[in-house]
């Protein structure tokens, strides 16, 4: 059975949030060029998808002592759905992305004590083999 630890958790909702900010700033220049929302369809289904694992937590402890153990509670399968829940066009470039993420984060020293599995997340959750 495949898992996926909390810190590959971690990667899949900065990802996400990245992702939405990205389109964000997408909409709002294409709106002051005069353009429309040209991304606003994509940015409301990343939004709606960081909002269903964002909802997927544990957060317990004492904040006033520092003793808190947060958790994220979503499982590979809700990181599969985030990420490959899209139109099939959108679908292809979101994990393309996630995929280089992913090999990005692999050669990035600070990510050297993580514990993430870079050679196979993009393949766990999105389905694809790169």
């Amino acid at each position: 059975m495949q898992t996926i630890t909390q810190h590959e958790k971690d990667f899949v909702v900065e990802f996400l949030a990245d992702t939405l900010h990205g389109l964000t700033m997408n909409n709002v220049l294409s709106r002051q060029d005069g353009d429309g929302f040209i991304r606003m369809a994509d940015a409301l289904e990343v939004m709606d998808n960081l909002s269903v694992l964002y909802n997927k937590h544990k957060d317990d402890g004492d904040w006033v002592n520092g003793a808190t153990d947060a958790t994220w509670t979503f499982t590979l399968s809700d990181a599969q759905d985030a990420l490959q829940s899209y139109d099939t066009e959108y679908r292809e470039c979101i994990c393309e992305q996630f995929a280089e993420a992913c090999t990005d984060a692999s050669t990035d020293t600070a990510n050297a004590d993580l514990d993430c599995e870079w050679t196979t997340l993009a393949q766990r959750v999105t389905g694809y083999e790169y």
